[in-house]
């Protein structure tokens, strides 16, 4: 697709609003270490719940996910529909446990409950995976976007990316994440829902979309080769409650909360979000495939689509939705970048190195970790080259390491016989977990992932308990502070206030929200 001189402008516009709503940010926040990195627990619900969206999509949904709806129809949608339960799971036990104790980090948390093994062995499961998974991922996925669409050099467009969202990441630190994520989730929502809506008038409404078959229904049988229900049913209680209630580059804007309320709203309303995600990152696949219903590659459904709908447009519409496209990859490198240098600086070189640093050093050195995970990030770029696809990167190694991530924090929050040898023994099964995919792919073991990984399951939760019983008990008296209670249901009294008007009561949003969800699956089922 050919692009205007008027397209050129409003990319590069889009760009610079974005690296001047960074550096503006980071020019008036205060200069302390919570601040930088929980951007001073000032964060209202509205600016958490778009950053939570904005952070979690990137190219792996613009193209990755699109693809793999071009392939196997709506029941992809459940990547995007079926988190509410995960986001319901955070609200409820995590969020009151993060706020109340002034959790910094994930890593931190899990030295409160167990001890300093299990600390230190997850903030390095979280620091390889956010850069050897994640930050590389997105990079290499973002530099290719650019490369498709300008025509420039693939390593260039790489490190400009890198350059560009790690310049006001590093400045800014969250506060300057969270408010350009604002402004990108603005965008990447309008950009994707635009090619979404032109699609479904293009194919004929959305009977016309869905099809027939299997690639009409949400749900399929236990017996489909790739998406089987069963597996749908893994991705829900493992990966999705990995990702949204143990995660530290998603968790950090509901840590950075100004209140209890407002990271538990912050959460529902990204929920409330997710439910018109889904048409711009994973219905476009569906509509491609009624248009172009012989693609070699599905992961080229999305630059088609776009191609042909937004093609004839003119007043800068293709530079902005392309914008968009740039903007979600951005914003996920900006939260990466940040999440590792938080758990970096905090985990490892306060609690390591340096007890007594101050304020001054803690930004310091948060800024020198930033920097260094970014070129790691990119050296590491070539390994993503090698996968198949970008969705099949990311998904296959997600599926094994979230298993034994999710059952230690569970088991941490309602198990008070869990303890730290049983919790480090755990988390270290992430390593050859992680390795799973490749070792398969090796041996040519035709396996689906979703359900061995939920096969994998019941051996993990055996092992964990096994585990704990090989030590003694935690002294009572201590777990007690760290497990979950009845009363965590509530928000705290210092924010219950009397006179707060109905529109605040955070479960008329939540029954409203989940509501909206039942009505989509009775309808797509």
């Amino acid at each position: 697709m050919e692009l205007s001189y008027l397209d050129y402008a409003v990319f590069i516009l889009y760009i610079g609003l974005v690296v001047l709503i960074g550096f503006w940010v980071a020019r008036r926040e205060k200069k302390s270490a919570r601040g930088y990195f929980l951007a001073g627990n000032k964060l209202p619900w509205y600016a958490i719940g778009t950053s939570l969206i904005a952070s979690s999509v990137s190219t792996e949904q613009f193209i990755g996910e699109v693809g793999f709806a071009y392939r196997y129809g709506i029941s992809v949608a459940n990547w995007e529909w079926s988190v509410f339960p995960a986001m319901t799971v955070m609200i409820i036990f995590f969020v009151p446990f993060y706020l109340r104790k002034h959790i910094s980090t994930m890593p931190e948390w899990l030295e409160h409950r167990f001890g300093p093994s299990s600390r230190f062995t997850f903030g390095i499961i979280t620091i390889l995976s956010y850069i050897l998974i994640n930050l590389a991922g997105v990079l290499f996925a973002g530099g290719l976007a650019l490369h498709t669409i300008f025509g420039v050099n693939l390593w260039f467009a790489i490190i400009v990316l890198a350059v560009v969202a790690g310049a006001y990441t590093i400045a800014g630190g969250l506060a300057s994440v969270v408010w350009t994520d604002l402004f990108q989730a603005i965008l990447l929502l309008g950009g994707g829902l635009l090619v979404f809506f032109l699609g479904l008038h293009e194919v004929g409404g959305w009977e016309a979309m869905r099809g027939t078959g299997d690639r009409a229904h949400l749900i399929l049988s236990a017996d489909h080769p790739e998406l089987p229900w069963t597996g749908i049913l893994v991705l829900t209680v493992s990966t999705h409650l990995w990702y949204y209630a143990t995660n530290q580059y998603i968790n950090q804007r509901v840590l950075g909360a100004k209140s209890e309320w407002d990271a538990r709203a912050g959460v529902i309303f990204a929920g409330f979000l997710g439910i018109f995600l889904t048409l711009a990152v994973c219905f476009p696949g569906v509509i491609a495939y009624r248009i172009f219903p012989n693609l070699e590659n599905p992961d080229q459904a999305y630059p088609q689509i776009v191609s042909h709908l937004i093609g004839p447009l003119g007043f800068g519409i293709r530079g902005l939705v392309f914008a968009a496209l740039i903007g979600a990859i951005m914003s996920t490198i900006d939260s990466l970048v940040n999440s590792c240098a938080t758990v970096l600086t905090i985990d490892f070189y306060q609690r390591l190195w340096k007890p007594s640093a101050t304020e001054r050093e803690m930004i310091r050195i948060g800024r020198y970790t930033a920097a260094a995970v970014l070129a790691i990030g990119v050296l590491w770029t070539p390994v993503v080259g090698r996968w198949e696809t970008l969705f099949g990167y990311f998904q296959e190694c997600w599926f094994f390491m979230a298993v034994p991530i999710v059952v230690v924090f569970v088991s941490a929050l309602l198990w008070p016989r869990s303890n730290n040898f049983s919790a480090t023994a755990t988390l270290l099964l992430c390593i050859p977990m992680t390795l799973l995919p490749a070792i398969l792919k090796m041996l040519n073991v035709d396996v689906n992932s979703f359900v061995l990984a939920g096969i994998l399951l019941i051996p993990v939760v055996a092992f964990h308990v096994a585990t704990s019983y090989m030590r003694a008990a935690p002294e009572p008296a201590r777990v007690s502070l760290w497990i979950w209670k009845r009363h965590m249901l509530f928000l705290p009294t210092e924010e219950k206030v009397g006179s707060n008007p109905w529109y605040k009561n955070l479960l008329i949003w939540w029954g409203f929200v989940a509501g909206a969800y039942v009505v989509i699956y009775i309808i797509f089922w």
